[in-house]
Order: C-alpha cells, then sequence, then structure tokens
C-alpha cells in the first residue's frame, strides 16, 4: 500500500524549498506559484512508479513553470512541449528520477494511458509523435523533414521558448491541415454506403479472404512499440540521445492522408483523462490543519495574581461571626502544619534527587572531556622517556555543560480530586530539587470549564488568532502560573503553601476552597499547544539551552477542536464565531486530519480518537522542537495495561510492562505513549515515602508484626519513590 504522506514528503524533498504539499479530493494536480502550494490528487490505483512519475512531473511544473500567461498559444502544444521540457530539467537534477520516470511511462503505455496502442503511430500528429518521443517511446517514427522539430522541442530552455516553439509548431500544423483534400462529406457517405454493398454481393468467402490479406499486410510492422529498455536511454539525458529519423518498412508516412487533425494532440488529452481514472473518488477528505497563533499573556493567569486570590479567600474574606473565623482559623492552621511537616520530611527525597542529578552531569560532563598534548615536556614523566613518548604535559578541556529549564504541567481537572494533594507533593519535590540545582522552572496547572453554551455562541479563546484549518482553544482554558524561579524563597514558599492549602481543601479536609481555582476538564492538548511560547519566554528570561517539559495527569486530553469557514448550511458538531466555525476533530466524520507546523513544514497525520489525543499531539510536538518530554501518569494497574495493549499487540510488551509494575511498583514507557518517556505510577500512596515511620498498633504498645508491616510498607514506599526519581533524574540530567 502506497504512503501518500511519504510521497507528500518526497515532493517536498524534491522541491528545494519551503513548498507546501497538499493531497485533495481533485482530478488533477495543480500549482498555486503564489501560495507555493502543490495540491495533488487522492490516487488509489497508481503503483510505486507511477506515484513518483507524477509527484516529480508535478514538482517540475512547480519549479520551472512559471505563472506567466501565455497568449494565443495552443495550450495542448504548450503543455507538450512544456513537459518535456520540465522532465528534462528534472531528471538533470535528479538523476534517480530517470528510472522512475522511464519505468513509470512504460507502465502508462502498456495500460494504454496515452490513448494510441492500437493505432499506426507513423501517422499520428507530429505534436502527439513528439509527446511520446519525450515520454520515453524512442523508436518513434518521424520523417527527415521532422527532426529538426524534435531537436528544437529538446533544446528549450525558458517558458518563452516553449510558447514560441507552440506558436511555430501550430502553424505549421495549420499548413499541414490546410493542403490536405478536401472530402465532401455526403460523396464519403456515398462512397461508404457503394462499398458496403459490393462486399455483400462477393460473399462470405470473399470478406474472409480480405480480412486475411489485411492481417497478412500488417505482420512485421510494429504497431504496438513500447519505450526502449535500453539502459543508456534512461541514463543519459535526452539532447545526448540518438533519434531514429529512418523509416521502417511497412510506413506509409504520408501526412497529407492522415485522418487525424494536426492542430490537435490526442495523446495529451487522453492521458489527461486517463490519470482521472487512478483518483479515488470515495476517499474522505484531508484537512490539513495547523498549530493556532496563541498569545500566552491571554491565557496564562500570573503567579502574582493567584498568589493575591488565594491570600485574599484564605485570609482576608469576612465571616459572619467569631466562632466562624475562629473555625475556619483553626482548619487553616491544621493544613498549613501539614505542609510544614511534609517541607521538613521531603529534604531527603529532595537531597537525593540533587545528588543523583550532579552525578549523572558530572558523568556525561566526564564522557564529553577532551584530552590533548601540550608540547610542553612533563618533567615528572621524564624519566619513562625510554619506556614511552607520552612524556608531554597533558590539557583536558570540559565542554560547558548545558543550561537546564524545566516546565510542568499540573492536571487540574475534576478525576484528580482523589489524587491531587499526592501529586502536589511530588510536584514540589521537584520544585525544591529545582531550586537546590539552580535550575530555572515554572509550575502550569491546565484546566477548562464544563460549560459549552449553546449555538451561534463563541466559544473560540480570545488569545487565539482566528484562522481557518488551525487547531483552536476553548474561550474557558486557563493555564494557572502556579510556581515560578522567579520569585524570590519568601514568595516561592507562600505560593506552595497556598496551593498545598487548596488542595488539601479539595481532599475534604473541613476547609471551603476557592471556587475560582477548583478543578475542570483536562485540555492537557491545549497545554501542549503554548509550549513553544511558553519555551521561548523561559529561554530569553533565564537563558535557558535545555528544556524539559513534565506534564502529571491521570488520563487522556479533551479532544482537539479547529476553525474552519463559515459555509451556509453546513451541518455539524461546531460553534459560530462570525466567520469562523469551531468543530471538534472526533465528530468530524469522513475527513483524515493531518497536522502542519508552519516553521518547519512538518506534516504529519493524526488521530481523531479521543484515546490517542494526548498520545498523538505530545508526539508531534516533540518532533518539531527539541525538548525533551516527560510525562507522569497516575492510574491504576487495569488502566496500564489497557493502555499497553492499544500502544502495541506485542505480548513480550505487555509481560515486560506487567514485571516492571509488580517488581518496582511503577512503570515507564518509551516513545510510543508519545513523551520522549512515560512514567506509570499507582493512583494510590502517591508522594508518600518521605514521611515518618507510621505504625498502626491494636493496644497500647506495638507488636513484633506491627512493627514489621510497618518498616516493610515504609521502606517499600521510600524505595519506590527512589526508584521513580532516579528514571526520572536520568532523563532531566
Amino acid at each position: 500500500m502506497i504512503n501518500q504522506e511519504v510521497k507528500g514528503t518526497l515532493a517536498k524533498l524534491l522541491a528545494t524549498e519551503n513548498l507546501t504539499v497538499e493531497h485533495r479530493k481533485v482530478s488533477t494536480a495543480c500549482f498555486d506559484v503564489e501560495k507555493r502550494l502543490l495540491i495533488l490528487p487522492i490516487w488509489k490505483t497508481a503503483s510505486n512508479t507511477v506515484y513518483d512519475l507524477l509527484v516529480g512531473h508535478e514538482v517540475g511544473h512547480a519549479l520551472y513553470t512559471p505563472n506567466d500567461p501565455f497568449g494565443d498559444a495552443p495550450q495542448a502544444f504548450v503543455n507538450v512541449i512544456e513537459d518535456a521540457r520540465i522532465e528534462r530539467l528534472m531528471k538533470e537534477t535528479y538523476p534517480g528520477l530517470r528510472k522512475s520516470f522511464f519505468d513509470g511511462y512504460v507502465e502508462l503505455w502498456n495500460d494504454d494511458f496515452f490513448g494510441v496502442k492500437h493505432e499506426e503511430l507513423e501517422n499520428l500528429p507530429l505534436i502527439d509523435r513528439i509527446n511520446l518521443y519525450f515520454k520515453g517511446n524512442r523508436s518513434m517514427p518521424f520523417q527527415e523533414n521532422e527532426q529538426h522539430w524534435v531537436d528544437k522541442v529538446g533544446a528549450t530552455k525558458t517558458f518563452q521558448d516553449v510558447v514560441d516553439l507552440a506558436n511555430e509548431m501550430y502553424g505549421h500544423a495549420e499548413k499541414i491541415e490546410d493542403a490536405k483534400p478536401k472530402v465532401d462529406a455526403e460523396d464519403l457517405l456515398d462512397d461508404l454506403e457503394n462499398a458496403m454493398y459490393e462486399e455483400g454481393e462477393e460473399g462470405e468467402g470473399q470478406g474472409e479472404e480480405i480480412e486475411r490479406e489485411i492481417d497478412l499486410n500488417s505482420q512485421g510492422r510494429s504497431t504496438n512499440p513500447t519505450p526502449s529498455s535500453d539502459s543508456s536511454d534512461t541514463n543519459s539525458s535526452e539532447d545526448s540521445q540518438p533519434v531514429n529519423t529512418s523509416r521502417p518498412s511497412g510506413i506509409g508516412g504520408n501526412q497529407m492522408t492522415s485522418s487525424h487533425d494536426e492542430t490537435k494532440s490526442i495523446t495529451e488529452e487522453a492521458l489527461s483523462q486517463a490519470l482521472e481514472t487512478l483518483v479515488d473518488e470515495d476517499a474522505r477528505e484531508w484537512v490539513y490543519l495547523t498549530l493556532p497563533k496563541v498569545n500566552i499573556d491571554k491565557i496564562i493567569i500570573p503567579h502574582e495574581k493567584v498568589q493575591e486570590d488565594l491570600r485574599f479567600f484564605f485570609y482576608g474574606q469576612a465571616f459572619a461571626d467569631k466562632d466562624a473565623l475562629d473555625h475556619h482559623m483553626d482548619n487553616l492552621s491544621y493544613a498549613v502544619n501539614h505542609f510544614e511537616k511534609y517541607k521538613k520530611d521531603a529534604q531527603k527525597s529532595v537531597n537525593y534527587l540533587l545528588k543523583q542529578f550532579e552525578m549523572r552531569k558530572s558523568a556525561d560532563e566526564y564522557k564529553r572531556a577532551a584530552t590533548s598534548k601540550t608540547g610542553v615536556i612533563n618533567t615528572n614523566t621524564l624519566y619513562k622517556y625510554k619506556l614511552t613518548d607520552d612524556i608531554f604535559k597533558k590539557v583536558t578541556v570540559v565542554p560547558e555543560g548545558k543550561n537546564h529549564g524545566l516546565v510542568m504541567y499540573l492536571d487540574w481537572s475534576g478525576s484528580m480530586n482523589h489524587q491531587l494533594l499526592d501529586t502536589v507533593k511530588q510536584v514540589f519535590n521537584l520544585v525544591w530539587f529545582c531550586r537546590k540545582a539552580q535550575i530555572p522552572f515554572r509550575v502550569y496547572a491546565f484546566q477548562s470549564g464544563y460549560s459549552y453554551g449553546g449555538y451561534g455562541e463563541s466559544k473560540m479563546h480570545e488569545g487565539v488568532t482566528p484562522k481557518a484549518n488551525s487547531l483552536t482553544l476553548d474561550s474557558s482554558f486557563k493555564l494557572f502560573e502556579f510556581l515560578s524561579s522567579r520569585q524570590n524563597k519568601r514568595s516561592l514558599d507562600e505560593s506552595m503553601k497556598l496551593l498545598y492549602t487548596q488542595a488539601f481543601a479539595m481532599n475534604g479536609y473541613r476547609l471551603s476552597y476557592s471556587q475560582e481555582y477548583g478543578l475542570g476538564g483536562t485540555p492537557l492538548a491545549e497545554a501542549m499547544m503554548c509550549t513553544r511560547q511558553i519555551v521561548a519566554e523561559l529561554k530569553r528570561l533565564e537563558g535557558v539551552t535545555k528544556v524539559n517539559v513534565v506534564c502529571l495527569t491521570d488520563g487522556e486530553s479533551n479532544p482537539m477542536s479547529y476553525m474552519r469557514e463559515y459555509r451556509e448550511h453546513d451541518d455539524g458538531y461546531y460553534y459560530r464565531n462570525d466567520e469562523f466555525r469551531i468543530s471538534s476533530i472526533q465528530y468530524s466524520h469522513g475527513k483524515v486530519f493531518f497536522l502542519r507546523d508552519p516553521e518547519t513544514g512538518y506534516t504529519r497525520k493524526i488521530s481523531d480518537s479521543p484515546y490517542e489525543t494526548t498520545q498523538t499531539l505530545v508526539s508531534y510536538m516533540r518532533e518539531i522542537t527539541d525538548y525533551n518530554w516527560v510525562g507522569i501518569r497516575i492510574c491504576s494497574k487495569g488502566e496500564l495495561m489497557r493502555l499497553v495493549r492499544s500502544l502495541s499487540f506485542e505480548e513480550d510488551f505487555a509481560q515486560n510492562i506487567d514485571k516492571q509494575w509488580k517488581k518496582e511498583k511503577f512503570a515507564s514507557i518509551k516513545e510510543k505513549a508519545g513523551f520522549t518517556e512515560s512514567f506509570y505510577i499507582p493512583d494510590r500512596g502517591t508522594g508518600y515515602g518521605t514521611e515518618d515511620l507510621e505504625v498502626k498498633t491494636k493496644g497500647e504498645v506495638a507488636t513484633k508484626a506491627e512493627l514489621q508491616r510497618a518498616f516493610k510498607k515504609h521502606m517499600g514506599s521510600k524505595m519506590t519513590n527512589k526508584t521513580i526519581l532516579n528514571a526520572f533524574i536520568e532523563q532531566v540530567a
């Protein structure tokens, strides 16, 4: 099966420019010179060879055929001569295409795409014989007085040369037509009737004799020539090819008596119509989408505002009476004390993270170190001069390490409610690690509302520039900037304390929480679309060179939506926004979606399945950026195994993941899930392992068995955390 995406990439490579290639439901290929857009049909029956021929041919037009008018010149003549010119130039530029052109035209000839396979080729119009000659049939018959036309076609350099020659050849063809004897239509009809009558009088035996005579006269005549398979014909340019100027036996070659109109091209029209039969008329519509242009200033709620809002909610709101105030402050103090205790307990894990990071970074620097001799004698090794010539001083150059940066996305959806506090603890571990390692960081929580309003209501985010066939963001999408390395120690500590309190309250600990920063949907895809701008700003402010993007979530992203131009009586799932409508990719049936990056030109098919949104978009972003993408997913073992089975049908893959989960209490998958590496951790007990040993006793004194169970649980959680942290640091460092 032909991979049409690959063929689109082939077209871009051949063009050697920032060419846009699209497959659409069109009958013929075309090229928009101004937009530099090459549109190819969705072919279904073309072989790989013919596909390469067609792509190479159309790219030739894109490169060498200008968008200039050619006046009154006959279009068929211009097309034939221009085809010869651009294909010659393509084969000179890309010699590897010679075989594709040759084999492709052989295949088209054998399938009678030129419509003259059973014709007397010597009686074809000159323009058709020239067309077939330059499309690979080097045995094409030409008379001596026709050779100079062949030479002229092969010598065209510019498009203007083509137009001028087309006019000249058309004038020649008109003279031939004018010189043909004129036959009255009524006389011709009478002659035909008389001939048929006489044939009937002669009887069947005479008819059979006439048929045998015709067959005998046809023997030895090449009525179905194929392009020459001589390798020398395919490996050298047309200019150097010998032309068959001799007339084969049995060839009439009398243009004066040919029934074909010399001013028209049979083969050019036939090929054009035949190529349309290769088009897949039942193919789904291919839609090419681009990443949206976003203004992150209108999307991100900065940490200053988040801190101010949460501070006011927990410490600034008024209460009806003193009892209510006291109740609130008691619960607030309990939450804050809980945070302070965790902060103290977590330092061992943070220090462990830092140690592993520095060790791996130093090992990498040592690996990249280069040692060279200075040319200065080392007197301390001079005594070894008779044993070795290695007596010169050496200098070791260690390349300066990369400046790391960390962008963390935290899932702030309703399904995170039960493990939100533990997930926040993991985020805090990474933040404290970044502070100690002096790594710039940003922590964002992605969230969206559930309310979508009604039809006719604009749902496009104000931070998105409207553009047809562009992915878009819902107006309810938000990015909360919870934490930033731009904060000083005091401000950062306050933000972490307030965030911990908010998560603590949402976990149901007798404390009301801010609805403004409550949980919502899972717009992970929208967050990914903002990453480029966020990273660019991080690099500008912090001077980082290597960026790690970490995403902590418990499920799949919301389905993606895109903008399309408004069309009256258009149906589907959409929201109207003046001239645009917003459609969900998930519900856009009968379409195949491709995502194209305007900056790099990278184009790839994307899935319309809501269960593959995360994998689709993250893997795409990984291809067009130089960031390290790390996923941390909180899930049950059942969820993990369902995901594993959707990623691969290999039994060994599923078994290895199962073994890893049982042994290490987590699993990691590289690349297949979209991220550079994805870590899957249990949805219960996340963030534990840093706290003190807890012993549950039935009596006043703990038994030996109770102590053993508590110690095993504590050490098990600590080792699990360390294993996860080791794997994570390996990616980051």
